[in-house]
């Protein structure tokens, strides 16, 4: 639908403004900002605080993202006017991380600068040597991290382990997540809508189950609005 509101979207790790080339062509308000280098030590919602700063518009907005997008417009719906949060295989918060989050969390104090070098690497080497034997999900992880081209990588996997949070955000959440996602599972969070058989791209692999998804809750949003607006103080 055609909205006076920019809808501003995060990638996640690993991807870029590509990841959503499919919802641009149908929703045109849709912002893309490119990812700030991160300062040494800098928290989370510090990194989203800089990041909502740095756009050069003010007024109602809607704010979203992929993966590690989610968390960062999570953070960034508290400094902007937003009037919904949409979150496309992510989280709800850090208490919605998976097991393997929290007990990998020591080592990612141990990720080098570059470390999507290396995981790119070790993907690509999974899937050569034992990917026909892998199960369906792991291999679905190994072709994730085979993709992976992230330079804030190693300070974005120290700043989900440090995040904390009360989870009390300023505009309502909307979130749709794929039921076969390997590396946040079903079972980590409760969205509002499960894409069947959907992993952890959805904009890329179901387009148009994620824009109709935009599409409802975008008029959801404004209907919202509009009540708000009529009904007397």
């Amino acid at each position: 639908m055609s909205s006076p509101w920019p809808l501003i979207l995060l990638p996640g790790m690993g991807t870029d403004a590509q990841i959503f080339a499919l919802q641009r062509s149908v929703f045109p308000q849709i912002l893309v900002p490119p990812w700030l280098p991160p300062t040494r030590g800098e928290t989370l919602p510090a990194f989203a605080a800089r990041m909502a700063a740095s756009l050069d518009f003010r007024g109602p907005c809607i704010v979203g993202g992929v993966s590690f997008g989610g968390f960062v417009a999570l953070e960034m719906a508290r400094h902007l006017d937003a009037r919904g949060c949409i979150l496309i295989s992510s989280l709800r918060g850090p208490q919605e991380l998976p097991r393997w989050a929290k007990v990998g969390a020591p080592l990612a104090w141990l990720l080098p600068p570059r470390a999507d070098r290396w995981l790119s690497l070790g993907g690509w080497l999974m899937l050569k040597t034992l990917g026909p034997v892998l199960p369906q999900r792991l291999r679905g992880v190994c072709t994730h991290l085979s993709k992976t081209r992230a330079p804030l990588l190693a300070w974005a996997t120290r700043a989900v382990v440090r995040w904390q949070t009360d989870g009390a955000w300023p505009c309502p959440i909307h979130q749709i997540h794929g039921d076969a996602d390997p590396l946040f599972p079903l079972r980590c969070t409760g969205p509002d809508q499960i894409v069947p058989r959907g992993g952890h791209l959805l904009t890329l692999t179901h387009p148009f189950v994620v824009n109709a998804f935009l599409e409802r809750v975008l008029l959801q949003i404004h209907s919202s609005n509009a009540r708000s607006r009529s009904e007397p103080e």
